[in-house]
């Protein structure tokens, strides 16, 4: 009986980790933005993603539009990595799994490792740490 509740809950979290937000109409936006912006906050994710995964692209998303509505210098950008005409742009910034880049020319911040440790327990912060990084490579 516990191996059936084990295969159980793992089949929900699996399930789970396939949900997905408007991918594609994001991706076709981001496009148009990406070459005209100064920095590009990069989402990057897999085919599979669970509730963590996707609130990440959510408060990332939210933070872009709350620090920088109408400027055309910053642009969020989400990528599916396992998309093979994102491979290139994945190596780039040696993406093997879900991940937070704040990028300027060939400069650029990995700050995920932040960022899962702030999504769920300090949403606020996550925004703020985003703004903060965004905005120095505004100022540089």
């Amino acid at each position: 009986m516990k191996k059936l509740s084990l295969i159980g809950v793992l089949s929900v979290l699996l399930a789970a980790c396939g949900q997905t937000t408007e991918g594609d109409r994001a991706e076709a936006a981001s496009e148009l933005s990406l070459n005209d912006a100064k920095v590009h906050v990069y989402y990057f994710h897999g085919k599979m993603r669970c509730p963590t995964c996707v609130t990440l692209q959510e408060v990332a998303q939210e933070a872009i539009i709350e620090y920088f509505a109408g400027n055309e210098d910053v642009a969020f950008i989400e990528v599916d990595f396992s998309k093979k005409a994102n491979e290139a742009l994945a190596e780039k910034y040696e993406i093997f799994f879900s991940s937070l880049v704040i990028a300027c020319g060939d400069d650029y911040k990995d700050i995920t490792d932040q960022s899962f440790a702030m999504v769920m327990g300090n949403p606020e912060g996550l925004k703020a740490l985003i703004a903060q990084e965004t905005n120095s490579f505004l100022n540089n």
